[in-house]
């Protein structure tokens, strides 16, 4: 008898990957909502180097990696059994994308946006790859049943950008991290203070995240090399996933990383005593349609640690 899931997703997960960041975030929330429910992750990889079938279990939660090549056919049979099927961004579909057209989904399909995506490659000047994923957001659009936005001006560029969406059933999930809302942190602070010897007079500024172009980090290292070679009680922590090219960066921008200024790669659970620590956090945007409908879990975490 085969086993039954009450809803298969298209998406990695988090348990099982090594990295941690804002889109793998946003799929432990929405996990967090059907915590009661038998759950199908598929883990499709395009990499051609990745062939292997892997499977983990863990309460009630089943995670299949497959090969969108190798395992063209499972992938396909999965799609046809699944009575839910929840699309995590226009990314993780264009990995069925293919299997779509020789699938057979009696499925209810519910496809999240985050962000978008198409408009975002654009802006950094991948216009082949920007129409390519357009046709794929467009057809699945076409295919959902329920769309879902992190914010209601998200939800409105779409209005406008299909106006068929006004048709579908749809919905507004927030994006919150619950990790920020942290336990006491006295110990882990003054273990960072000392450690970073951070005196009482210190001015202690962060910038927590990646190094895309929308989020300007270029901007944000040639301020924080003005404030550096001004003032000597500036403190800076860089808390990143890709150190390596935050260290070329900060080399070009006349940023010296390591008396004053330190770069970190951390789990997100080790963020929140850094954010406690620091005076004042940098998020700047361009006035842009990427910008004008994200919904930016940094400005949550700066604004509770005050």
């Amino acid at each position: 008898m085969k086993e039954r899931f009450e809803i298969l997703f298209i998406a990695k997960h988090p348990a099982t990957s090594v990295r941690t960041d804002g889109f793998l975030n946003r799929i432990n929330e929405i996990d967090n909502l059907f915590c009661d429910s038998k759950k199908l992750y598929l883990d499709i990889t395009p990499k051609l180097k990745s062939f292997k079938k892997q499977e983990f279990h863990f309460e009630n939660t089943t995670i299949i990696r497959l090969n969108i090549f190798s395992h063209f056919f499972q992938i396909i049979k999965h799609l046809n059994n699944a009575e839910r099927l929840y699309i995590h961004s226009v990314y993780m579909g264009f990995r069925i994308f293919p299997h779509i057209y020789f699938a057979r989904i009696k499925a209810k399909v519910c496809f999240e946006l985050h962000g978008v995506f198409e408009e975002e490659l654009k802006y950094k000047g991948e216009k082949l790859r920007s129409k390519f994923y357009h046709f794929i957001e467009k057809k699945l659009v076409k295919l959902a049943d329920i769309l879902v936005f992190v914010s209601k001006p998200f939800e409105q560029y779409y209005l406008e950008k299909y106006p068929d969406t006004k048709n579908k059933t749809r919905f507004i999930i927030p994006t919150c991290n619950s990790k920020v809302f942290a336990p006491e942190l006295t110990s882990k602070v003054d273990g960072i203070k000392k450690k970073y010897n951070i005196q009482g007079d210190d001015v202690v500024l962060i910038y927590s995240g990646n190094i895309e172009k929308w989020q300007k980090i270029e901007l944000t290292l040639e301020i924080m090399s003005k404030l550096y070679h001004s003032k000597a009680n500036f403190k800076f922590f860089l808390l990143t996933g890709n150190p390596d090219r935050m260290a070329e960066l900060a080399k070009d921008f006349n940023l010296p990383i390591g008396e004053r200024a330190f770069i970190l790669q951390l789990e997100p659970e080790d963020l929140m005593p850094f954010y406690e620590i620091s005076h004042y956090g940098f998020v700047l945007r361009d006035d842009s349609i990427v910008n004008r409908v994200s919904s930016p879990t940094k400005l949550l975490e700066y604004l509770y640690f005050g």
